[in-house]
């Protein structure tokens, strides 16, 4: 039975295994890693197939919301029949036919001062896939309280947005979106719209990082923000740096 787990493990991770920068020992890193995922949307949708491929040991779903017939534009992992059901449910779902090896947690509800504390704490990183201001400020906070990398995605229209956060003493969210950036549409998709290929670009570079984030190679995201649209076909990377008046790093600091 073992030889047969081995042949099957090495079947399904080969063309990651010949990559170089991953190789044995990255997969290994990637089946043992444990990322919480908020947001279960069109960036989270795309972002937990790939994460689930790639053979991530654990992964926990935050999302209190249930299917809708207008998520079906961009949120690839649900289908018409799933109109109604909770999100973290059918994700969870569609995760264990994918790749059953994979550990699923779900959480139905929405991430508040009281539970994301313990939750966060469980996990090695967050990847963000909100799309509402407040969510993504107490994502933050607690990312950067317990020290845990977090990997940002936001999108409007044709433009996306991601970075990392959070990680080794980098800038955070709070520390780039002031409060008149926060008013942007990249936080709120509901009244700009999106269209749906930006979700899914956002979510697999977002994934990309998590990757090299995990098995320790390439060039991370780190006090840059990763710009794309798709209109234009123009991606440029900006120069960020840690904002030292920040009120998440100022809370930490001073503990």
């Amino acid at each position: 039975m073992d030889n047969q787990i081995d042949s099957e493990y090495s079947e399904r991770y080969k063309r990651h295994i010949l990559i170089k920068n991953i190789g044995g020992q990255g997969q290994k890193k990637l089946v043992q890693a444990k990322v919480l995922l908020v947001g279960l949307g069109g960036i989270g949708s795309t972002v937990l197939q790939h994460l689930a491929a790639a053979g991530i040991g654990k992964i926990g779903l935050v999302d209190q919301d249930t299917v809708a017939l207008s998520n079906l534009q961009r949120q690839t992992i649900y289908a018409y029949e799933d109109i109604g059901k909770m999100k973290v449910s059918v994700a969870s779902n569609f995760i264990k036919r994918l790749n059953k090896n994979v550990e699923t947690a779900e959480y139905s509800f929405f991430l508040t001062k009281n539970n994301s504390t313990k939750i966060i704490h469980e996990y090695d990183l967050v990847l963000d896939g909100t799309d509402n201001v407040e969510a993504r400020e107490l994502i933050n906070k607690q990312c950067v309280k317990h020290g845990k990398p977090l990997i940002f995605g936001g999108v409007s229209g044709w433009e996306g947005l991601v970075s990392l956060f959070s990680y080794k003493n980098s800038a955070c969210f709070e520390c780039i979106f002031t409060r008149s950036e926060k008013n942007r549409p990249f936080f709120d998709c509901s009244s700009e719209g999106v269209l749906g290929v930006t979700t899914s670009l956002v979510g697999t570079l977002m994934v990309a990082e998590t990757i090299k984030l995990i098995c320790g190679t390439g060039q991370l995201l780190t006090n840059k923000l990763l710009i794309c649209n798709v209109l234009t076909g123009v991606t440029e990377i900006l120069n960020i740096k840690k904002n030292e008046r920040c009120g998440a790093c100022r809370s930490v600091n001073s503990l």
